[in-house]
């Protein structure tokens, strides 16, 4: 009997490397384990990302992403090639979401996962509630319990549908390093970042902030513009790395700051993961969405949002009290080895994509599932 076959739908760009290049890359130390690469070579998957858009894909699909968005060649693509495999995991409410709207449409029964990042934005939230896409996944999984929450409350998923897991984290390549560290703070991300809040918090402070704001794309480039009419603090920096110069700079900062907009989904969990990886203390703003990956006072402090006034008050803290700050940041790593692996993530991923999971099964590797 042949092994069952599984097709990912990953998000593509321009420039994309292919799953091969990013696999060598990761093993020869130069960026972190890819998720969907290490899943895929788990099952022995085909992946649809860039590389397979421009050589392998329809010529429907192809012109369907030139001409209306690369999420809709993918679906076509999954949609005309699906029937050649037992599982669909779609990687993106984009691509999972119009995947499961041409199934419905063509009453077809495909085995559909997504993995999702936000299901309350305007479109997907749209697509569950009045269109009902969710008849057509058999399960969807997300990094957010409120994410859930809403799924199952407000836009009319079925709450057996809903799994949780938990951000993951390549512990292998974010690991902790002696450095001496200077009166260094650092921050990195875009999505969903208030560094106005931050920059307040921080003005006089006897101490530098460098922001790590990408690679130079169009959102880095809009925030950044951004930040800068509204002036950085002379003891503020805006920084562009790639990864192993962003691992050098967690390394270098006594612990890491995660200012955020209050908003429904899990903004800033990538940074979050990372940083707790490295054994560094984190802050960061609770809203809506941040609520799970730490506890406070433990593996890191929470502040209100848009409160510069607390957020100054907790970076007084921790600068004031090293040991304190490697305390949070020793407890934030051993909650990554216990929980957040990408190996545990990976494994526990494969069981829900191929329909094995139970939720017991998932705990005991670190992903709760709900209910």
């Amino acid at each position: 009997m042949s092994a069952p076959r599984t097709l990912i739908l990953v998000t593509s760009h321009p420039g994309q490397l292919s799953c091969s290049e990013l696999a060598r890359k990761a093993t020869a130390g130069e960026r972190p384990r890819k998720d969907y690469v290490e899943l895929a070579s788990a099952l022995g998957a085909d992946v649809v990302d860039e590389d397979y858009l421009t050589v392998r894909a329809t010529s429907l699909a192809r012109s369907i992403a030139r001409g209306v968005s690369r999420p809709a060649g993918q679906a076509i693509e999954g949609f005309l090639r699906g029937g050649r495999y037992d599982h669909i995991c779609a990687w993106s409410d984009r691509i999972g979401l119009q995947l499961a709207f041409l199934h419905k449409l063509a009453r077809r029964s495909r085995d559909l996962v997504l993995i999702s990042s936000w299901l309350s934005a305007t479109k997907p939230a749209f697509m569950l509630r009045e269109l009902r896409v969710h008849t057509h996944l058999r399960a969807i999984i997300s990094y957010s319990s409120q994410q859930n929450r809403i799924a199952a409350t407000r836009l009319g998923v079925p709450a057996r549908k809903l799994h949780l897991a938990l951000q993951p984290v390549d512990e292998r390549f974010w690991r902790p390093e002696i450095t001496e560290s200077a009166r260094v703070i650092c921050s990195v991300g875009v999505s969903g970042r208030d560094y106005e809040t931050l920059f307040d918090a921080v003005r006089g402070l006897d101490l530098e902030v460098r922001v790590a704001v990408g690679g130079g794309e169009l959102p880095a480039r809009l925030l950044e513009q951004r930040l800068e009419r509204a002036g950085l603090p002379p003891n503020a920096r805006m920084e562009h790395h790639r990864p192993v110069e962003l691992r050098r700079l967690y390394s270098s900062a006594r612990f890491v700051v995660v200012p955020l907009e209050d908003m429904e989904y899990d903004a800033g969990v990538t940074t979050l993961a990372e940083a707790m990886s490295m054994g560094k203390a984190v802050i960061v703003t609770r809203t809506r969405g941040q609520i799970d990956l730490i506890q406070d006072g433990t593996q890191g402090i929470y502040v209100p949002p848009k409160d510069p006034r607390a957020l100054r008050a907790a970076i007084e803290h921790l600068i004031a009290d090293p040991a304190e700050a490697e305390r949070v940041g020793r407890a934030g790593r051993a909650l990554v080895e216990q929980r957040l692996t990408l190996s545990g993530y990976v494994a526990g991923l494969a069981k829900i994509v191929r329909g094995e999971a139970t939720a017991g099964s998932m705990e005991a590797r670190g992903m709760p599932i709900s209910p």
